[in-house]
């Protein structure tokens, strides 16, 4: 399978492009922003971000799906990340996500939907935009029935974005991430919420 057109998208104020090694260097430039610093546990290296796009490379080839990077439409300025991709089958988080959901397609499909916008950018619908075309690219390109996507209990502006995506709260799993009130150490056990599209 090769990358093709298809996974380009462009919605009403963005070009979603499926990131590649040639995104490395706006990959990190994200991974900058302070405050998508603070939810990944600081900013990433210059080899994460190579790391990460290496990864989006082989899984849009592979997987046919992985995230996107946003620049805004018009004026090509960069935006941010996001858009699906394929949890891996024999995860501690696949397993209870799974148990969660309780739906034999999702567990075959694993799509995960997320997202993170650069700070300048947050706060203007940017972030749903993205999730909308990744829910559109999963049914009308991957022929998905169901989407997951989860971030911690108290990221409330994730969980914001969920619910005007019309994802339906599932319930929790406890997985590597923050704990309110915490954020200076990442924790193996801390609690995400789970939705789920119906």
């Amino acid at each position: 399978m090769r990358v093709s057109a298809t996974q380009t998208r462009t919605t009403d104020r963005l070009i979603l492009e499926p990131i590649g090694l040639e995104h490395a260097d706006d990959v990190w430039t994200i991974h900058q922003d302070p405050v998508i610093a603070e939810w990944y546990g600081g900013a990433w290296l210059k080899q994460d971000a190579s790391a990460f796009c290496e990864r989006c490379a082989w899984a849009w080839v592979h997987d046919g799906a992985c995230k996107w990077i946003a620049y805004e439409r018009h004026s090509g300025e960069l935006v941010g990340r996001g858009g699906l991709s394929r949890l891996p089958p024999d995860s501690d988080q696949m397993r209870s996500i799974a148990a969660l959901v309780a739906d034999p397609a999702w567990a075959k499909d694993r799509l995960e939907l997320g997202w993170a916008l650069l700070s300048a950018f947050r706060g203007r619908g940017l972030a749903t935009e993205i999730g909308q075309e990744g829910l559109r690219f999963a049914v009308e390109v991957l022929g998905a029935d169901r989407v997951i996507s989860f971030t911690e209990r108290h990221n409330r502006a994730s969980r914001g974005v969920m619910e005007r995506l019309e994802m339906r709260l599932r319930g929790e799993i406890r997985t590597v991430g923050l704990i309110e009130g915490d954020h200076s150490t990442i924790h193996t056990d801390a609690p995400f919420a789970v939705y789920a599209t119906e």
